[in-house]
């Protein structure tokens, strides 16, 4: 994961936003680059899935957990 440890935190600052979500789908799509949030890729796969978008979900509905 992330600086943080928590999938989806891009910015490393505890907290999951909705562009860094976005920026999570790009990743998958193919049309952003993985670096783009190393946050995303929980595995460290070099791949985003679905599964790791939905636990960026729950992280910005719910915060990340410490």
């Amino acid at each position: 994961p992330g600086p943080t440890g928590c999938t989806g935190d891009c910015g490393g600052d505890a907290a999951v936003t909705v562009d860094e979500i976005l920026t999570m789908v790009n990743i998958a799509l193919g049309s952003a680059a993985p670096t783009s949030c190393t946050a995303g890729d929980a595995s460290g796969d070099g791949e985003v899935t679905v599964d790791e978008i939905l636990t960026a979900v729950n992280n910005a509905l719910n915060g990340c957990q410490a």
